[in-house]
């Protein structure tokens, strides 16, 4: 092991020592070989944090990773340090990315992802969505990412394992501890075929503290988190909140407005989440330019052609004008894209026949969505 990953676990194992402390310490010291040897006094300057200065120090002379090094060994449990180039890049660029992530399975994280939460005590209903939008996204080759807790994190995750994609669970305690125990299968199944992930070393058990500070990863990881049901209060509105914060789109299923699970993701509709009926609305909000290019990474890396119909670049210069505007006349497209009327009823009955716009009364056009590209033709 090379100084530097060797300093990134020590300094990861001292409490209090976050991701957004740390990236101040590596804006000032340049790698964290300096930070572990810098004096306290400056430590103290550079923290505001006289406490958090002085467990650092006091770290320098009891620290003893040997006994970590060899617990992650003997659990199979692999690392990757912020600074390394495998780190997820998604990851990296919140406000406080854990400084050291643990892992087992492959540590790919090239795929587009969305995050899948919500309620432990779910109602059947819940499941059934939970699982039908995490196949019908697996099977798409987006990686399905969420908490490995009961209820609505299982069956996404279940689900996302049938598909050709992979799924991630991120963990609210070390890896060496199956949490819950009754998802020994599933863990050891997302072993294998896709990955577990924790901020915690080895030996750290599951408490409280812990499941809201991991819900940052797993809207990190992600482009978009879908809230499939959470009651009033509940840790899926907690991670609904961090996605707005680092900027990720929130999407939301909406359910019967007498049932406590629904309470929760129906309020994030109301305040502004996108609705969620099917696949296709993830897919057009995040995804529209990996499907209307015909092409997406298959679970090898590798770039393989489905059968969609092709979006040529003037089909999509309407249909983007579409966003702004529920219906536009044939004149108010030759206006807004400058060309001919000629080109524009061109264009126009191609994406037709697609089934993505609709002519109605007055030759307005209307926009039906992208469902008819998700479909095999």
């Amino acid at each position: 092991m090379d100084d530097a990953r060797y300093y990134w676990l020590a300094l990861s194992t001292i409490r209090g020592l976050g991701g957004k402390r740390m990236k101040n310490l590596l804006q000032y010291y340049g790698d964290p070989v300096s930070i572990w040897q810098a004096n306290r006094k400056e430590l103290e300057e550079v923290l505001s944090s006289p406490v958090l200065a002085g467990k650092i120090t006091a770290k320098r002379g009891n620290v003893n990773l040997d006994c970590l090094i060899r617990n992650l060994e003997k659990n199979k449990i692999s690392f990757l340090c912020l600074y390394e180039e495998n780190y997820p890049e998604n990851l990296k660029n919140i406000s406080d990315p854990p400084p050291v992530i643990y892992y087992k399975g492959e540590p790919d994280f090239s795929f587009p992802a969305v995050a899948i939460v919500g309620a432990r005590g779910c109602s059947e209903y819940g499941k059934k969505v939970a699982g039908k939008i995490a196949y019908e996204l697996s099977e798409r080759g987006i990686t399905v990412i969420s908490g490995l807790a009961r209820g609505i994190d299982t069956y996404a995750h279940i689900a996302a394992l049938k598909g050709k994609g992979k799924t991630i669970a991120v963990s609210g305690c070390g890896l060496d501890i199956i949490y819950p125990p009754e998802n020994k299968k599933l863990y050891q199944e997302i072993q294998e075929r896709g990955t577990l992930l924790s901020e915690y070393p080895p030996g750290v058990e599951p408490l409280p503290g812990h499941f809201p500070q991991r819900n940052r990863i797993i809207s990190g990881l992600s482009q978009g988190v879908l809230v499939v049901e959470a009651a009033a209060r509940s840790g899926s509105l907690i991670t609904a909140a961090i996605a707005l914060e680092q900027g990720r789109k929130l999407f939301a299923i909406p359910g019967n407005i007498d049932r406590p699970q629904s309470k929760g993701a129906n309020r994030l509709i109301k305040e502004g989440a996108k609705v969620v009926t099917g696949v296709e609305d993830i897919i057009e909000e995040l995804f529209l330019d990996r499907y209307s290019s015909n092409s997406i990474k298959n679970v090898e890396g590798v770039s393989r052609t489905i059968n969609y119909p092709i979006l040529g670049e003037e089909e999509e210069e309407i249909i983007r004008l579409f966003e702004k505007e529920t219906e536009l006349t044939v004149d108010e497209l030759v206006r807004l894209t400058n060309k001919s009327p000629g080109t524009v009823n061109t264009i126009l009955l191609k994406l037709e026949l697609k089934g993505i716009v609709s002519r109605g009364p007055g030759k307005k056009y209307s926009f039906m969505g992208l469902q008819s590209l998700l479909k095999p033709i």
